[in-house]
């Protein structure tokens, strides 16, 4: 007598089988779109370290560098071309002029920090910020203050940002720092993008 077999038994194992083999299907076309996001990825970060290639390393005074750029709020990435030209000291005269408190002027010398910048990539930056990363480490190893004035700039010294840095844009930038009596600058630091921390920095020459 031949053996039995329920329509709803072969139904369900039809059933199964057809689900283990759309799943399958999900299953391998995630992996496509994850191996496509990994390799957008992967060559983003590529881009990034081959504009950041001399981050962590100390060049002279006038070589430039390309560095990567990335606004925080809206995360607006770019290229820029950055020099740090001179570092020149500035006089106490101009720290008053600024309004610069009298035991800063008395506890401190002024240096003047130019760094040139240009726009390589393909947007327009809006309120950039350019001058920002800007810094300053003295022989003694310590970052150097800033001055910070508000609205009122040292004449010698004028860094205000662009508010819109076209592409092909070129703009010279100077920013002052309040190094400590007896220590002198020793290098200039400037960093953005995700790598902040290895800037790329410029030996500072007597």
């Amino acid at each position: 007598m031949p053996t039995y077999r329920p329509r709803t038994a072969r139904s369900g194992t039809a059933l199964l089988c057809a689900l283990g083999v759309a799943l399958l299907g999900l299953a391998t076309t995630g992996c496509e779109d994850d191996t496509a996001a990994s390799g957008r990825r992967q060559s983003a970060t590529r881009a990034d370290v081959a504009a950041d290639r001399d981050g962590g390393r100390t060049l002279p005074l006038g070589e430039p560098t390309s560095i990567t750029y990335k606004r925080g709020s809206d995360h607006v990435r770019g290229a820029l071309r950055v020099t740090a030209v001179s570092v020149l000291k500035g006089t106490h005269t101009e720290l008053r002029k600024a309004g610069v408190t009298p035991s800063d002027v008395r506890t401190t010398q002024p240096y003047y920090v130019t760094m040139t910048f240009e726009n390589l990539g393909g947007n327009s930056l809006h309120y950039p910020f350019l001058n920002t990363p800007t810094g300053l480490v003295d022989t003694s190893g310590v970052d150097d203050q800033p001055l910070i004035t508000g609205d009122t700039e040292v004449t010698a010294c004028p860094g205000k940002d662009p508010d819109d840095f076209a592409v092909g844009a070129k703009v010279s930038l100077c920013k002052v720092f309040l190094v400590p009596h007896g220590v002198r600058p020793s290098v200039v630091t400037y960093s953005t993008g995700d790598d902040t921390k290895r800037p790329v920095s410029w030996k500072v020459t007597r």
